[in-house]
């Protein structure tokens, strides 16, 4: 059985803020999503730094929607919404007027469907 590698913490600081940086991109473009980096952003930061995790998840903006992840607690309708609108314009516009294969068409819109068909499957959160 093989030793386990072992990664400095100044790594998986450095990684992880590459995740953020990339989870920042995917709150900005609409064909990139942005909690999963920041997701992986919390896992490098578990392993390399607890005072960079606290600031993660403590963020007015992010760390909602990493906590409603890691506890299951669902979307709210307002995220839902806009998850939906956003791909399926950001999608729909791509296949019908940026891409000319007929095959990468039908890819994207059965991409649309999938992430639609999981929006609207992942329980709705209630505000409190």
């Amino acid at each position: 059985m093989s030793k386990p590698v072992f990664i400095p913490k100044q790594i998986w600081v450095v990684v992880g803020f590459v995740f953020v940086g990339l989870g920042i991109l995917g709150l900005i473009l609409p064909m990139m999503p942005g909690l999963v980096f920041f997701l992986a952003a919390t896992f490098c930061f578990a392993r390399g730094s607890r005072k960079f995790l606290r600031l993660l998840v403590t963020n007015k903006h992010v760390g909602p929607l990493i906590y409603d992840w890691k506890h299951a607690r669902g979307m709210t309708i307002k995220t839902k919404v806009m998850a939906i609108v956003v791909a399926s314009s950001s999608m729909l516009y791509s296949a019908f007027f940026l891409v000319h294969l007929v095959w990468v068409k039908i890819c994207i819109l059965v991409c649309l469907i999938v992430a639609i068909t999981m929006i609207l499957t992942t329980k709705t959160k209630e505000i409190n």
